[in-house]
């Protein structure tokens, strides 16, 4: 069988602790994590804090039928407002959801997921300061991670970890993600 496979968006103003936390935990878990820019060139985008990531790809490098176990959106306002508008992002989010892939958003990024019309209807959450922006199209929930049916939202960067945890309890199974817990010293999630 082979190794599970997460597409990971960036775009400048990505949150950094979101984006690391997502990438090293799911890489933990030995998911094939391909990072992928929205941006025009593939060099080195800048998140919130000045932190450059270099992406493996461009979003317009990767095809709408080239399913991922995993679409996962980190934060960070700019990131998710690029996300939002984006319609690369847009088709590549559809087609997973459509396929019923796991597709997962984190911060203010659900605000992507609401411009495209992903499962408009279900539980979700966001950055509690952004929650009205989500424009009642989904049962909003203050809970740190929600999962509805291949949709998963999260609060912010103090969630990352429970929010990775989850990704790899869905993608990987639950002892698998015992296992990345433990070792990360993270055994209460």
């Amino acid at each position: 069988m082979s190794k599970p496979r997460a597409l990971v968006f960036l775009a400048k103003g990505f949150e950094e602790i979101e984006f690391v936390t997502i990438v090293d935990v799911l890489r933990r878990a030995n998911v094939h994590v391909t990072i992928v820019s929205i941006e025009d060139e593939c060099g080195p985008v800048a998140g919130k804090t000045g932190i450059n990531v270099l992406p493996d790809c461009l979003a317009k490098d990767i095809s709408k039928d080239d399913l991922y176990d995993l679409v996962s959106l980190p934060g960070g306002l700019p990131a998710a407002e690029a996300f939002a508008s984006s319609e690369i992002v847009g088709e590549i989010l559809r087609c997973h959801n459509d396929n019923k892939k796991i597709v997962a958003a984190i911060c203010a990024s659900p605000l992507a997921f609401n411009t495209h019309k992903i499962n408009r209807g279900k539980a979700a959450t966001i950055y509690p300061a952004l929650h009205l922006r989500l424009d009642g199209n989904y049962k909003y929930s203050s809970d740190d991670v929600v999962v509805a049916d291949n949709m998963v939202t999260s609060r912010g960067p103090g969630t990352a970890m429970n929010f990775s945890l989850k990704l790899v309890e869905l993608v990987c199974g639950k002892s698998t993600k015992d296992e990345v817990a433990k070792g990360l010293l993270f055994e209460k999630s």
